[in-house]
């Protein structure tokens, strides 16, 4: 019998956290059991499938065993409690998007993609784990694009890891997203120097007027006719846009950008990918006077320019 390659590590971790929460293995720990065959109790499943999960799950780091019971680690944290986003972390929208891509069949077929109970909650935990260095490069890719902003408006970036990098440097910041995700984020805002606002950014609402739009994998989220309403907003509002985005056939893209829009489409039905000189396009027929898309050192996206004169 072949050997799984230790590479695999942690795709087969991610399908032991997907077994043990679709199994109830998951729920059963953190509320109601620390032994294996109180597992096995309490999810009906085999005792020595119980085993196998529960004696994983502590190898893998997210169980402990004190005084013959096992109790949650930090690890496991995400899980548990979904009141801070910022304590979430990326796992718990791992395993949604699991879930979102088996079902990409029926999501192809029209049906809607699958949805967990705290799967909000989620997503912006996971959007609150983005790696510093990652938030830093793409704030600083759309600051050198505007270096005299004083106002910025940032787009979908509920949240707030941009917004807030963005008003650390100094800038006057407004963060707009839909209502349910402003309001699940404002809690974690509340001691930043970011102004939160509802905006129903890619129906065409208009957005706070600022000397920069900017946003970070927000249009290819969204389908060509929501792309183009929303950088037409972005045209009214300030006389700069930048939105850092994966950009297909790029030197090193690899078919990346088109991972990623099957990625979107798979957890919210809809999804855009586009080339360089089609970015341009979208950007000069949304009205601006000027497009470009420009490296962003230190990630493999890129920024997508469009400029007009200040009125």
């Amino acid at each position: 019998m072949p050997t799984l390659d230790s590479g695999d590590d942690d795709a087969r971790e991610r399908l032991l956290c997907h077994a043990a929460r679709r199994t109830g293995v998951l729920d059963a720990l953190a509320t109601t059991t620390g032994t294996v065959d109180g597992v096995a109790a309490e999810t009906g499943i085999d005792p020595q499938a119980a085993e196998l999960l529960v004696e994983a799950l502590a190898a893998r780091g997210f169980l402990e065993l004190v005084g013959g019971e096992y109790q949650p680690t930090n690890r496991m944290l995400g899980f548990l409690t979904k009141t801070d986003v910022r304590s979430i972390g990326r796992l718990s929208h791992e395993l949604d998007r699991l879930d979102a891509w088996l079902a990409f069949p029926d999501t192809a077929r029209g049906e809607d993609p699958p949805r967990s109970d705290h799967w909000l909650r989620n997503d912006l935990g996971a959007r609150a784990a983005r790696p510093e260095a990652w938030v830093r490069a793409a704030v600083t890719a759309a600051l050198r694009e505007s270096p005299d902003a004083e106002t910025v408006t940032v787009v979908g970036d509920a949240p707030g890891p941009h917004a807030v990098e963005f008003a650390a440097r100094d800038r006057d910041v407004t963060l707009v997203d839909t209502a349910e995700r402003v309001a699940a984020s404002r809690a974690g805002l509340e001691h930043e120097a970011v102004t939160l606002r509802e905006c129903d950014y890619a129906d065409g609402e208009a957005l706070p007027t600022a000397d920069l739009v900017a946003g970070v994998g927000v249009l290819h989220r969204l389908d060509d006719d929501h792309v183009d309403t929303l950088l037409r907003s972005a045209r009214e509002a300030a006389p700069t846009c930048v939105f850092v985005e994966p950009v297909a056939g790029v030197e090193g893209d690899d078919g990346r950008a088109r991972l990623v829009a099957l990625d979107a489409y798979a957890l919210d039905g809809t999804a855009s990918v586009h080339d360089r000189e089609e970015f341009r396009s979208l950007v000069e027929e949304a009205g601006f006077d000027s497009a470009a898309v420009v490296e962003v050192p230190g990630l493999a996206d890129r920024a997508v320019v469009g400029r007009r004169p200040r009125d």
